[in-house]
């Protein structure tokens, strides 16, 4: 059971300031930011801050959405502009390190998507459009080699998906016809192909 809520209020001017944020491998200007009139944290019943939320004057999230574990970490953070989710999200591994960002723009993820390992490697970086995949997707291994090279579509898999070993190898190429599978080939790690199949034959396009 948490403690009773504390209310800090007016810590801020709601004066119009232009911010660039700079986390990860994310540059995204943000301009004609309003500051928060208002914010609330949200205990444990340890006295630790379990949440940290800003709002507005109408009592609309805006600004920051904190969670934070009992242990005191961050586990999640998302940026609100006057109730709609706008700008970087974030989650985080339980032991504190950046897990995955994302890029939202009214309520709907629109812009670069980054996963990391614990290690602040890069694990896989896209791109969304109106919430859906869309373009090139990369994988890597924690050495930072690359493991899958994808294309969506439309938030479908979508023309050629390769696979390789960590040395570089080619491993499996595979290609999807709007987000069916339609041919795979398995290589060797020395580069000969040891099977290929098809499932799926698409249609004459016009």
């Amino acid at each position: 059971m948490t403690a009773p809520n504390i209310k800090f209020r007016n810590c801020f001017t709601a004066t119009t300031i232009s911010l660039i944020f700079v986390w990860g491998l994310l540059e995204t200007p943000v301009t004609q930011v309003t500051a928060a009139s208002e914010i609330l944290l949200e205990k444990f019943s340890s006295g630790k801050t379990h949440n940290e939320i800003e709002f507005d004057e109408q009592r609309r999230f805006h600004g920051w959405f904190r969670e934070y574990t009992e242990a005191g970490t961050l586990k999640a953070e998302r940026h609100y502009e006057h109730g709609v989710r706008d700008g970087i999200s974030r989650l985080y591994y339980t032991t504190g390190e950046l897990m995955t960002e994302w890029v939202y723009r009214n309520d709907k993820r629109h812009g670069p998507s980054l996963g990391y390992y614990k290690s602040g490697r890069l694990k896989d970086k896209g791109s969304y459009q109106n919430d859906l995949l869309e373009g090139e997707v990369l994988k890597y291994y924690p050495s930072g080699a690359i493991k899958a090279r994808m294309h969506f579509k439309s938030d479908r898999l979508e023309g050629e998906s390769t696979i390789y070993f960590e040395n570089g190898q080619v491993q499996y190429i595979y290609r999807y016809f709007k987000g069916q599978l339609w041919t795979r080939k398995d290589y060797s790690p020395d580069g000969k192909l040891l099977r290929k199949q098809e499932f799926l034959r698409p249609p004459l396009l016009p």
